[in-house]
């Protein structure tokens, strides 16, 4: 009986270590798919604001920079790295916007000089009319050249946020109607069709009245520049969480796709045969003032056609 249960004693170890083991197993998955998890979650916050702030310099802040978590570990070096590199990009960007703001400032004024004196010549000399063409084509080049330039200075006060105290509450559909009313029996002459769909009671906005109405004043007449004869221009002013959206559009040959980011970039002219009169600022311009109001602009498909969507924060 003393041996039989000694058999048995021995033959209950195994058993034993074997539910031991099978937990430690366990015991040690979950472990590891905790901190797997843990470092996933991490990882992927990390990435995230990566992606919130890449996302936030492409819409034009150009300031912003990846936050550091104050671990000194690698991702916080990795951190470091790409701000210095953002860094490094947003002063070259400025240095290449500074060297346009002053080329386009110290040029202004001996072009106006050159301009006067040529004027003067025309009235003075009384030259021949071959001549006196000439003149007037050197002042309409000069015209030309002090409208860009001057359109630098304007960009370069808009993105340094010049005009912010001289915002006041407005009403952009009566801004958006006040602006469409000239256009009315240009686009009829063209053969064009204007649609407007602008809700009754729209609530106020602060912004700047001349610099709104002048970048609407871009979008229509983009629209009715460069499209045929037989399209519909649609003005529309919607109000969807807690923004103001001023949708112009039209259903015209519309813009390629490679297009559609590049045509808010300084000089950039879709027209290549330039038979379109424009220095490639006015949607640099648009855009511009938008951001000054704290909106958004876009533009997408319309199918066809091209549709301009800018959003302005409602007055709370």
């Amino acid at each position: 009986m003393t041996i039989s249960s000694s058999h048995i004693s021995c033959g209950g170890r195994p058993q034993h270590h074997l539910s031991t083991i099978l937990w430690g197993i366990a015991g040690f998955g979950l472990i590891g798919v905790a901190g797997g998890l843990f470092l996933s979650n991490l990882i992927l916050k990390w990435i995230e604001t990566i992606s919130r702030t890449a996302r936030s310099i492409m819409q034009g802040d150009m300031s912003r920079r990846i936050p550091l978590r104050g671990t000194d570990d690698e991702l916080d070096h990795l951190s470091e790295s790409l701000n210095a590199m953002l860094d490094q990009n947003e002063y070259l960007i400025a240095s290449l916007k500074q060297v346009s703001n002053d080329i386009a400032h110290d040029m202004r004024r001996p072009l106006a000089r050159m301009r006067q004196n040529l004027e003067r010549a025309i009235g003075a000399h009384g030259p021949s009319d071959t001549m006196h063409e000439q003149v007037e084509c050197a002042i309409e080049d000069l015209d030309a050249a002090l409208e860009i330039f001057s359109s630098l200075l304007k960009l370069a006060q808009l993105e340094s946020g010049a005009w912010n105290n001289e915002m006041e509450p407005l009403d952009p559909a009566r801004l958006l109607e006040s602006v469409l009313e000239p256009y009315r029996s240009v686009i009829e002459d063209n053969g064009q069709r204007l649609e407007t769909e602008i809700i009754p009671a729209c609530p106020t906005v602060t912004g700047h009245p001349v610099l709104l109405r002048q970048a609407f004043s871009n979008l229509i007449e983009n629209a009715v520049r460069h499209t045929p004869d037989q399209t519909t221009i649609t003005a529309t002013i919607m109000l969807s969480d807690k923004t103001i959206t001023i949708e112009i559009a039209d259903n015209g040959p519309g813009i390629p796709d490679e297009a559609m980011l590049r045509v808010f970039d300084r000089f950039v002219r879709l027209d290549t045969s330039r038979t379109h009169d424009g220095n490639g600022l006015g949607l640099t311009m648009v855009k511009a003032v938008v951001q000054l109001h704290r909106g958004t602009i876009v533009l997408s498909h319309n199918n066809p056609g091209v549709r301009c969507i800018v959003k302005l924060p409602i007055e709370l």
